[in-house]
């Protein structure tokens, strides 16, 4: 079966499908198509400090994160589907995937969900991917690792999340015409970007927790409170439908709303 991307630019157990549908809703399989979610992390070496506007300057100070993870607790795929007889918003889909399930953000392969489309015109697509701490046991629920380096020498460095995270995003007006062809929906993780507004100043008068530049709620906070603000607002999110004409995008992130 042919795979298509749907990608969201803003991290094996058991998939549970609740699905809220009125008339003109076709659930063959033979006619559907399948829609599984990505967590990817990107950019996972750059130098600092990260600017959004490009500098002659040559930078000394750098980051490359070896280890990047999350635990992901659920994923929430609701859609709004314009009726087949009406023209009108009468269906509405809700999914719901259950974890918990420790996800490599370097992994480029591992697919989420799997959820159901049928061919059809959806006047709104939204996914919130969310991983709470009670799942995490003794694990945070977001964690990198890696190392810094400046004209001084190099350390490593880890960032611990033990909070709950969540990332959302929606799209309107998304088109499924073709049947059979599986569409990988990728919620993209900038990890330049979270080190906005940290300088190298910051880190290299950090405390070290045995010899590690650890980064969390408890060491170096105002470092952490940083990185957890830019992980929430600042990850973009954007589709990019492949084979259709691209249409204006919907982004929303953070874990502001509430089930």
């Amino acid at each position: 079966m042919r795979r298509r991307k749907l990608v969201l630019a803003i991290a094996a157990l058991a998939v549970v499908l609740a699905a809220c549908q009125k008339n003109d809703f076709n659930s063959d399989k033979d006619q559907s198509s399948e829609l599984g979610v990505q967590l990817k992390a990107l950019n996972s070496s750059f130098a600092l400090p990260v600017n959004t506007t490009k500098s002659g300057a040559i930078a000394m100070d750098s980051i490359t994160w070896d280890s990047a993870q999350m635990i992901v607790s659920t994923i929430k795929f609701e859609a709004e589907l314009k009726s087949l007889s009406t023209g009108r918003d009468s269906i509405e889909v809700e999914y719901k995937w259950h974890g918990p399930q420790l996800v490599n953000l370097l992994d480029t392969n591992l697919t989420l969900g799997n959820f159901v489309l049928s061919p059809a015109i959806y006047d709104e697509i939204e996914l919130k991917v969310s991983g709470d701490k009670e799942d995490a046991g003794d694990d945070p629920v977001f964690y990198l690792s890696g190392t810094y380096k400046s004209s001084t020498g190099s350390w490593p460095i880890a960032v611990e999340v033990w909070d709950d995270l969540s990332f959302k995003t929606e799209r309107e007006d998304v088109e499924v015409t073709d049947e059979g062809i599986d569409i990988t929906s990728e919620i993209h993780i900038y990890l330049d970007e979270l080190m906005l507004n940290v300088e190298p100043e910051d880190l290299d008068n950090a405390q070290l927790s045995d010899g590690v530049i650890l980064i969390s709620r408890e060491v170096n906070r105002s470092i952490y409170e940083t990185i957890f603000g830019n992980l929430k607002r600042d990850c973009h999110a954007e589709y990019k439908y492949w084979g259709h004409k691209n249409k204006k995008d919907h982004h929303e992130h953070g874990d502001d709303d509430e089930d």
